[in-house]
């Protein structure tokens, strides 16, 4: 699973050890929150407001101060309702735990410790910040995925509806997005989520990189990824998105977009136009065989084929079963035959066991693009869906701690 909120600094700053905050400045400071009976001072609003421009590349200004703090704030009242309930259920995040996390986003940013801390202490933030976020962020995945882990699961339905209604869409222009979104219920929300959002949009206009601004700033699971939502055509965006992203040309960022759920800024890295109409579908199968009088085995396997690697494997229990490649065609030019039995099974799964004279056989959809376009595997489409849906969960559970929550700002 993704990670549900994204760690502050993570691409740029993650790695850093060995920095602490004098105690003294900590208790100077005034307090910007309580959480039920925990206190969240204007020191660690400050420290991870300055995290979080830092990380993202963005001008530290008293306009872009201000927005950083607000979200910085929402932030830490996240984190400590989450490590509250993680607490609950009495999972521990262990010291040990946290340092491998630092020592391994050090090591994606090709550099050491020692450097990073060098940067990050030349901006005056301590490295307590960056340990809370990721002590907070490992109890929360731990959590959501003993809660909903194995209780998620996708459908041959869903991904096949899935499969069919990006194939069926793939005479329509396809774009290549990225997205920021920012969530949003009351009236209230969505005015100061559009606010935010434009302050965003300024500073990348001043050459903030959108990567990394969604990385801190978004709330979409996209964020990990840098916003990136890859290659996808108008009929699968949002009704209020669809019209933005046809106007929208390469290298061009909108603004601020209001849907039901929050506001979006939406960056085109590229679009290319759809397949003609009518153009064929290519196909890449595998056949598996065994002799007659073997279907049921055969069928045992079929039912639990999950892709198109190592299939000979996979029949290795049916005696005398054998996997041929019958590589890519085009499917107008298959046997009607082979044709209707392949109809509607989903990429990387197998059509149903069938016994033709003294042998018994099934298909494998090893790979399909609908006029030139590739349509996912069925392993993609299922690790995209569940992701969707573990997101959805998480969203739902910390949006109910705040309801039950006692929070009171001092502004």
């Amino acid at each position: 699973m993704r990670q549900m909120k994204q760690v502050a600094a993570a691409a740029l700053f993650a790695g850093i050890v060995g920095l602490s905050a004098p105690a003294s400045a900590q208790l100077a400071e005034g307090v910007a929150a309580i959480v039920n009976d925990t206190v969240i001072s204007t020191f660690d609003v400050r420290q991870r407001a300055n995290l979080l421009l830092v990380s993202a590349g963005i001008q530290s200004t008293p306009e872009m101060e201000q927005r950083a703090r607000a979200q910085a704030l929402r932030d830490l009242v996240d984190e400590h309702l989450q490590l509250a309930e993680a607490k609950h259920f009495e999972i521990e995040v262990s010291d040990e735990q946290v340092e491998r996390r630092i020592a391994d986003i050090a090591r994606q940013n090709q550099t050491d410790l020692a450097g990073l801390a060098q940067q990050l202490a030349s901006q005056g933030i301590s490295i307590s910040t960056l340990r809370t976020q990721l002590r907070a962020d490992i109890a929360w995945q731990r959590l959501m995925s003993g809660m909903y882990g194995s209780r998620v699961r996708v459908s041959e339905v869903e991904v096949r509806e899935t499969q069919e209604r990006i194939a069926a869409s793939a005479t329509q222009t396809q774009y290549q997005l990225s997205e920021i979104f920012l969530p949003a219920e009351t009236e209230a929300e969505f005015a100061e989520m559009e606010q935010g959002a434009m302050r965003l949009l300024q500073e990348m206009q001043r050459g903030a990189p959108f990567p990394l601004v969604a990385r801190q700033f978004s709330r979409s699971a996209s964020a990990a990824a840098g916003g990136d939502i890859g290659w996808i055509s108008a009929p699968e965006l949002a009704p209020e998105l669809q019209p933005v992203a046809d106007q929208l040309q390469q290298g061009q960022v909108s603004l601020p977009i209001r849907t039901p759920n929050g506001v979006y800024l939406l960056a085109m890295r590229e679009r290319r136009a759809g397949a003609p109409a009518g153009a064929t579908s290519l196909v890449r199968l595998r056949q598996i065989t065994a002799p007659a009088g073997r279907e049921n085995a055969l069928a045992r396997v079929q039912r639990r084929i999950a892709g198109c690697d190592d299939l000979e494997d996979a029949v290795s229990s049916v005696p005398d079963a054998s996997v041929i490649d019958l590589g890519q065609a085009a499917e107008a030019d298959l046997s009607p035959v082979v044709v209707e039995r392949i109809a509607g099974v989903a990429v990387g799964s197998a059509s149903r066991v069938q016994v033709d004279g003294d042998l018994a056989s099934s298909f494998v959809v090893c790979s399909r693009e609908a006029g030139g376009s590739a349509v996912p595997d069925r392993q993609e489409i299922e690790g995209r869906l569940r992701e969707q849906e573990l997101t959805m969960l998480s969203e739902r559970y910390l949006r109910n701690l705040r309801r039950e929550a006692t929070i009171i700002t001092r502004q």
